[in-house]
């Protein structure tokens, strides 16, 4: 009767199994098909030589020689150390500036103020625009001739007529000040997680003499660590991977090469059709998403460690 019952069991764990593995098909098909398969093929074609030769017939170097397209890039192609260098300070300013201003904003934006949610729709509305039709306008806004920018300058600096984006150490900073400010999106996914917050929690901590900023530091920040966490993974990739904003305001002048935009030369507009070169920027980009990831993962688990040490 016990052996009854049990392979009865048995086969309804199965059953059970199948069921999830039959629904879940679909996607892990999908996931192999346009995921695993593409970055299977680009780890293993940045050991060939692929390039406008033999385009159909990428060719494996050998196992003597399978890193020449590493040292090419570590060694003798001018700008991957500098857009290395870029893309990693893209993916900091994400976490360090991006995210917090987020933040403040999604805290002032969960407070009872009368016409608040007209405030956050107005805020929402730049994402709603495309980030190259956002480069186009910055490159307006940016322009010597007509923009915005210059006249302020001029204020501090009488004749001044430069075009900042042709300027080494400007151009950076007015390229990242085109996309890193427009948050709506990750304001809206923290907003979201501090009203979910029950009132009780709130409303206890204001009874033991918890108000303001402290309110907000030692109860609010901590019940949204794992969405925080969250955004900041997203925020510092995307920045790491920044593409658009480096193609239509500067196109990699005055040292504002992304990786992104060295696999886009690389494959595209070199006369070479580099893409085994390219595929090895892409491995390294990879690569260096993943450890972003572990990065920010820790840097949460560190400080929020230390908020929990400082209250008890």
């Amino acid at each position: 009767m016990a052996a009854n019952k049990s392979g009865l069991s048995r086969h309804k764990d199965w059953k059970r199994t199948g069921f999830i593995l039959a629904f879940l098909a679909p996607t892990i098909i999908s996931f192999c098909v346009y995921y695993l398969y593409p970055i299977i093929t680009v780890f293993a074609t940045s050991f060939c030589k692929w390039d406008y030769t033999n385009v159909a017939n990428p060719e494996f170097f050998g196992f003597k020689d399978m890193w020449n397209n590493y040292k090419y890039l570590f060694q003798t192609y001018p700008y991957f150390w500098e857009a290395l260098k870029n893309s990693f300070s893209w993916a900091a300013l994400a976490v360090f500036l991006q995210v917090p201003v987020a933040t403040l904003v999604a805290m002032t934006l969960a407070q009872p103020i009368r016409g608040i949610n007209v405030v956050r729709n107005i805020f929402v509305v730049p994402n709603m625009i495309s980030s190259a039709a956002m480069g186009m306008i910055f490159l307006q806004v940016y322009s010597p001739l007509y923009g915005l920018i210059n006249p302020i300058i001029a204020l501090f600096d009488q004749g001044f007529n430069e075009n900042i984006l042709l300027l080494k150490g400007p151009a950076f900073w007015a390229m990242t000040g085109a996309y890193i400010f427009f948050t709506g999106t990750t304001t809206l996914m923290i907003l979201g997680n501090i009203k979910a917050i029950p009132e009780e929690v709130r409303e206890a901590a204001i009874i033991d003499g918890v108000t303001g900023i402290k309110l907000d530091w030692y109860i609010t920040l901590p019940m949204i660590k794992d969405t925080l966490r969250t955004v900041s993974i997203l925020c510092s990739t995307a920045g790491f991977l920044l593409y658009n904003e480096v193609y239509f305001l500067t196109k990699g002048a005055a040292g504002t090469y992304s990786i992104s935009y060295v696999i886009r030369e690389l494959a595209i507009t070199s006369p070479r059709t580099q893409f085994g070169r390219a595929n090895a920027v892409a491995t390294i980009q990879i690569l260096a998403g993943l450890v972003i990831i572990l990065l920010v993962r820790l840097l949460y688990s560190i400080s929020f460690q230390k908020k929990r040490r400082s209250i008890i």
